[in-house]
């Protein structure tokens, strides 16, 4: 009687086991675990080593399920590698976040992570520590939909980078203010440097054209002033413009009889005097200011065998084109003959 008692506890003792295995077995635990965001991006201004500021993260990346902690309860986390401590962080603070831009070539296009961002940058300090920048006050996320921000350092956070030893790992993580939701990890290439300095050189150059080599004054007369003109032009890409000079060598002439240089400012109608203006102000030479070789005055200076400004610019690039006219007039009493003399014209590029 004893023995079988015993069996019979022993029996159900078994079956008590093995139905609450089974029961264990039919309930298994449920663990939650993130989804894997996809197009995870972050496109940096610089990817040279060891920067201590500057540096901007345009982060990307599209959500495979919701993220629903409520409007301006949810983060958006960028994590960095652990052997990185306080270099992606250079300093820590507060960021700024905005809408993203575009990149050229990156064909981002992405919709503005919602909600009134603020963004922490994060030190880690030791194993398991790690830099983090935190996007907060993010609105909820909708499924498979692209978003992207711009975070950028404020001097009170920099942001910066580690050495090109890193493994450039940097995960990107959704959180609903209490779990994460979708994570994922792209990876970044830090160099020694990553600026190109290019060099060029621009040759001075200037051009000058005397548009006439021979001007005839004609017959003169008493009863008239005689007038030609040319002109004279300068291009040249010199920083402080330009200089035009013009000197002769000697009054108009005939053998021992010259026409006077014009002495008071203009050629008169039965006065021996010669003279030029130019259309360029602020020079040697008088202005012609409307008369001269286009109106009834004649407003002149003499030439000389010393360098007088006919034409100029204060900078540059330029392209400037003067006119210069010729005008003379004689008496009953000039003598007769052919008059000539040689007018020189030079110009500088004031580099």
């Amino acid at each position: 009687m004893k023995k079988s008692l015993y069996h019979s506890i022993v029996r159900s003792a078994v079956i008590m086991t093995v139905a609450a295995f089974v029961i264990s077995m039919s309930f298994p635990l449920q663990y939650a675990e993130a989804a894997t965001l996809t197009t995870p991006r972050d496109y940096l201004s610089r990817a040279k080593e060891n920067l201590t500021s500057g540096v901007q993260h345009e982060v990307f990346f599209t959500t495979v399920g919701a993220v629903s902690g409520g409007a301006g309860l949810n983060e958006v986390i960028l994590v960095f590698p652990d052997a990185d401590d306080a270099k992606w962080c250079a300093t820590a603070g507060a960021g700024t976040a905005a809408g993203p831009t575009n990149p050229t070539g990156g064909s981002e296009s992405a919709t503005s992570l919602p909600g009134t961002l603020t963004v922490a940058c994060t030190q880690g300090a030791g194993a398991s520590s790690y830099d983090t920048i935190t996007v907060s006050g993010v609105d909820d996320l909708s499924t498979t939909t692209k978003y992207g921000v711009r975070l950028t350092d404020t001097g009170v956070a920099n942001f910066g980078t580690p050495a090109n030893t890193t493994t450039g790992l940097i995960t990107i993580k959704t959180n609903n203010g209490s779990t994460d939701i979708d994570t994922a990890d792209t990876a970044e290439d830090i160099i020694a440097d990553d600026q190109v300095v290019v060099s060029a050189a621009v040759p001075p150059s200037i051009t000058f054209t005397v548009s006439a080599n021979t001007i005839n004054l004609g017959t003169l007369s008493a009863g008239s002033v005689s007038t030609s003109s040319h002109t004279v032009r300068t291009v040249t890409n010199a920083t402080s413009g330009y200089t035009s000079l013009v000197y002769d060598d000697g009054n108009l002439r005939n053998g021992a009889s010259d026409i006077n240089d014009v002495g008071d400012g203009a050629v008169t109608s039965g006065a021996e005097e010669y003279g030029i203006s130019t259309t360029d102000t602020g020079q040697d030479i008088v202005t012609d200011g409307g008369g001269g070789c286009s109106g009834s005055t004649f407003d002149a200076d003499p030439i000389t065998t010393t360098q007088q400004t006919v034409a100029g610019a204060g900078s540059g690039p330029a392209d400037e084109t003067s006119t210069v006219c010729y005008m003379a007039s004689i008496t009953s009493s000039t003598v007769s003959g052919a008059y000539q003399h040689t007018v020189t014209y030079v110009t500088v590029g004031l580099f």
